[in-house]
């Protein structure tokens, strides 16, 4: 009987059978793992991802336990579906809020913008108002353009539910 590390082996060395016991052994459980972690519109997909990451990492796979690289290797698509999927919501908001913003009167941005703290109603102010880029704010307030977007999210969270509060 071949352990996971040898199949792995054979199947970085081309065979079909050695993906399908390690697919058959393991399925279950990355389906079980992800389905913990994820919306259930999103299992699908990502559980896709899983396998063809598998097929197109096996040659970076060394002599080491394979369940425990392999879970390693999920990890870390799941950490970038939560990136994307945080990019997604972010853009989402944004055009939400900036659409909610254009059809308002100068008067009204400004009432909104008074529901913020001051820093994060001058960020949104000069980034989405006056289109000032990131580069420019890392220069006018020190902060690296990583925080500077960190602080423009957290203040589009803030004004959303502020805004949408029932």
């Amino acid at each position: 009987m071949k352990t996971d590390e040898e199949w792995m082996k054979e199947y970085q060395k081309g065979s079909e059978e050695a993906f399908g016991v390690l697919y058959e052994k393991y399925s279950p459980m990355v389906f079980g793992f992800i389905r913990k972690r994820m919306r259930e519109s999103e299992v699908e997909d990502l559980y896709q991802k899983v396998w063809r990451q598998l097929h197109e990492k096996r040659e970076l796979y060394k002599d080491q336990p394979f369940a425990p690289w392999f879970f390693v290797m999920i990890k870390h698509l799941l950490i970038d579906e939560y990136r994307s999927l945080g990019r997604r919501n972010n853009k989402e908001l944004q055009d939400e809020l900036i659409d909610k913003i254009y059809h308002q009167s100068g008067s009204d941005i400004e009432d909104m913008l008074e529901l913020l703290p001051e820093e994060s109603r001058d960020l949104v102010r000069k980034y989405y108002l006056e289109g000032v880029s990131y580069e420019e704010l890392e220069n006018q307030t020190g902060l690296s353009q990583t925080n500077l977007r960190q602080r423009l999210s957290r203040a589009l969270r803030g004004l959303r539910n502020k805004l949408y509060e029932p």
